[in-house]
């Protein structure tokens, strides 16, 4: 027996169906990548990039800056280091001059 070809109702819902599919998939995707985002953010969170070591806060004037205690490496975030420039001056400014050129 010869088939049939899909009725237009079948054929939608075959359509709905894909979709269903497709969308579950991308949200599936979605939270697998948020969760190794939050997963890498915790491994990494305050430890030293160079050696992997804990980092502790260390004050620089009003600034607070992350510290290796291990390998003495001083990490600064977006900002720390013009604030740093602006109330210390002197030789941070100069050093300042250097990263901007």
């Amino acid at each position: 027996m010869p088939k049939q070809p899909f009725s237009n109702e079948q054929t939608y819902f075959a359509l709905q169906e894909v979709e269903r599919t497709h969308l579950a998939s991308q949200e599936n995707q979605s939270l697998k990548l948020e969760e190794e985002r939050a997963r890498e953010k915790a491994l990494h969170f305050m430890k030293c990039p160079k050696c992997g070591q804990p980092l502790e806060e260390t004050p620089i004037g009003a600034v607070r800056v992350d510290q290796c205690r291990a390998c003495a490496g001083i990490w600064l975030e977006k900002g720390e280091l013009e604030a740093i420039q602006k109330e210390e001056g002197g030789f941070v400014a100069k050093l300042f001059d250097v990263f901007h050129k």
